[in-house]
């Protein structure tokens, strides 16, 4: 019976080490995919860590309200990644422009696609619009799929503090519309969430 229990535990391990998931580090190209499918694109280190919370912008009665979370293997179809996910409020002059907090801890199955804001790319230094960042500073890069105006926008974020209470400066800048228009449609609605810095502090 011994020898029948080791046996079944010998083969069961074998098999998980060759059905083991291959790891990569988040950055690493895999679009077009250059990696075996349900590859593990891995924050190894740590750069997705310490975004995650409540973040509130306000400006007289205009607001903005983001919510960051690390999402750990999420799987897109064809790889796992561990991503930021995030999804807001805008206020603007009093009026509810449009209000997505509740879907932070839907489960999509591709929440990459599926979420508001998402994301893993990870800037350093100067790159990309932060002359006044030191040459290690990491920042964060995500996407914000604006579904009533068709429009997508790009999300830097860089860690700060405001006296003393932890923050983040967001840099939000416009990428284009997401669909295709032909030439009898409408033009597209302008987005429904300002372009332009903000200093969010965290709640």
């Amino acid at each position: 019976m011994k020898k029948y229990i080791y046996s079944t535990l010998l083969i069961v391990i074998s098999v998980a080490c060759k059905a083991q998931t291959p790891v990569f580090n988040i950055g690493t190209p895999n679009f077009p995919p250059t990696h075996p499918k349900d590859s593990y694109y891995k924050d190894i280190n740590g750069n997705l860590d310490g975004y995650d919370g409540t973040y509130v912008y306000t400006n007289g009665n205009t607001s903005l309200t983001i919510i960051l979370k690390k999402k750990l293997l999420s799987y897109t179809g064809y790889y796992y990644e561990d991503l930021v996910i995030g999804e807001y409020q805008f206020i603007k002059e009093g009026v509810e422009i449009n209000n997505t907090l509740a879907n932070i801890n839907v489960n999509y199955n591709n929440e990459s696609t599926n979420h508001v804001i998402t994301g893993n790319f990870i800037l350093t230094g100067t790159k990309w619009g932060c002359p006044d960042c030191a040459p290690t500073e990491k920042r964060l890069r995500l996407s914000f799929i604006d579904k009533i105006s068709h429009t997508k926008a790009g999300l830097d974020i860089r860690k700060t503090t405001l006296n003393g209470v932890p923050a983040i400066k967001v840099h939000i800048f416009s990428t284009g519309d997401i669909r295709v228009v032909k030439d009898n449609e409408p033009t597209p609605a302008p987005p429904t969430i300002q372009l332009g810095e903000y200093l969010m502090i965290k709640q």
